[in-house]
């Protein structure tokens, strides 16, 4: 219900209906409704985010140009995690805000996992991601200025394992990240953060093991 909800506050009835009815769908499957609901309700949440980010994104003439990129680096069940990320931020003004509070972005990013396991025979892999987030930030302009973002998107795996012992079963996974953070520096460029990630395939096909870990974050701004 929060979810449909805040569907259709930020695409004017566009996605809530497209969200009850997959919802609904997902529930009529007796044994299989929890797994079934499991991916519908973040494909719901994903849809809601890109309904609110996308067409803002689509009207900036320079929407190919990043906001920001960012280095990450994270460690979690003896894997451990290198990327890059850019994001693209469509809340340019109190009128974009989603809910009034929370700006929409889309991240987009690359990262290298390596195995820490000896001997390994799967010892590392590529993820690509695209995720849209929903970002708060603490009122006024001091410097640091804290903020919180959470998102959830898609994940593309070179490899369906790592490590000796965890299978992911499908190249295709689903990812839920949340994280804080400081903003500092001239007009808040900087960003220091530390985020907890999360990739599985949402029991689409086991086994899932999925993997969780926690990572830290430098952002710079790009313009």
């Amino acid at each position: 219900m929060v979810l449909a909800s805040l569907a259709g506050a930020t695409a004017d009835g566009v996605t809530a209906p497209l969200a009850a009815t997959l919802l609904a769908s997902s529930l009529k499957h007796g044994s299989s409704a929890g797994r079934l609901g499991t991916r519908a309700r973040r494909w719901i949440f994903a849809s809601t985010l890109l309904a609110a980010a996308l067409p803002r994104a689509a009207l900036a003439s320079d929407g190919l140009t990043p906001d920001g990129v960012a280095l990450t680096a994270g460690y979690g069940k003896s894997v451990g995690v290198l990327g890059l990320a850019a994001n693209w931020n469509f809340a340019h003004d109190e009128r974009s805000l989603v809910m009034g509070v929370f700006e929409p972005r889309l991240v987009a990013g690359v990262s290298y996992w390596h195995g820490t396991q000896e001997p390994n025979a799967n010892p590392s892999l590529w993820d690509f991601g695209l995720m849209p987030v929903l970002r708060w930030s603490a009122p006024g302009t001091a410097s640091p200025r804290f903020f919180a973002e959470a998102g959830v998107g898609v994940h593309m795996l070179t490899a369906t394992r790592i490590n000796n012992n965890r299978t992911f079963s499908t190249a295709f996974q689903f990812g839920e990240q949340a994280g804080v953070g400081l903003a500092f520096g001239p007009e808040h460029r900087y960003e220091l953060g530390a985020y907890i990630q999360h990739v599985s395939n949402a029991r689409i096909k086991e086994p899932n093991d999925g993997l969780t870990y926690f990572g830290l974050l430098f952002r710079v701004a790009t313009r």
